[in-house]
C-alpha cells in the first residue's frame, strides 16, 4: 500500500467510520492536494471498493488546494432528503431536488460562493432542528459531533456521539494494525 493510500484510509477511519458503517449518512475531511496528488484517482479506486455497499466519495470544492473529501451513505442521504421538512428548507437556498448528484453539485457551489453554508448539516446527517437551531442562534444543550438544541434528545445524542467515537477507535486501531479499510466496512 502506498503512502498516500495509508494516509487516505487513516484520513477515512478518523472522520468517517460511522459513515462506514452506516451509523450516519454522511462526513467530510479537507485534505490538500499536495499531501494526495493523485487524489482524483484514489476516489475513483475507493469509490469502485465501496459501491456494492452504496458508499460513496465525492470531492467538493476540487479546484481549491484545499479540497473536501465527503464520504456518503447513498441509501441514508436520500431517505434523509425524501423528508418534506428538509425538501422545504433547501428549497430556500435553491436546491435542486431531483437527485443526489444535483444537491451535491448545488452544495459544491454553495461551499464555494460562501464560506460555511448551515445547511451543509443537514448533508452531514444532522437533524433539521439542530441545523435551524445553529442558524438562529438558539441555546445548544449538548455540543459533540453537532450542537444539540433539542433537550429532549441530549441523552439519545450523547449515546449516539459516544458510539461515533467508538467506532473511530475501532477503526483507526484496525488501520494501524495494517487491516485495509475494505475489510471494515
Amino acid at each position: 500500500m502506498s503512502n498516500q493510500h495509508k494516509y487516505f484510509e487513516e484520513c477515512l477511519a478518523y472522520h468517517c467510520a460511522p459513515v462506514l458503517r452506516k451509523c450516519k449518512s454522511a462526513n467530510m475531511f479537507h485534505v490538500s492536494r499536495s499531501k494526495i496528488p493523485n487524489i482524483d484517482c484514489l476516489v475513483h479506486e475507493y469509490n469502485e471498493i465501496f459501491s456494492s455497499k452504496q458508499l460513496f466519495i465525492r470531492i467538493l470544492q476540487a479546484d481549491k488546494p484545499r479540497i473536501t473529501i465527503y464520504l456518503y451513505s447513498a441509501e441514508i442521504l436520500e431517505s434523509i432528503l425524501e423528508d418534506p421538512a428538509i425538501r422545504s428548507f433547501l428549497r430556500q437556498y435553491k436546491y435542486p431536488l431531483n437527485s443526489i448528484s444535483a444537491c451535491l453539485d448545488h452544495l459544491d457551489k454553495r461551499l464555494n460562493e460562501t464560506k460555511f453554508p448551515h445547511e451543509i448539516g443537514i448533508f452531514l446527517g444532522y437533524p433539521l432542528q439542530d441545523v435551524l437551531g445553529f442558524i438562529n442562534h438558539e441555546m445548544c444543550y449538548y455540543v459533540g459531533t453537532w450542537k444539540v438544541y433539542n433537550s429532549n434528545k441530549v441523552e439519545y445524542f450523547k449515546t449516539l456521539f459516544n458510539r461515533f467515537d467508538d467506532l473511530r477507535n475501532e477503526f483507526i486501531n484496525a488501520i494501524e494494525q495494517g487491516v485495509r479499510i475494505e475489510c471494515l466496512v
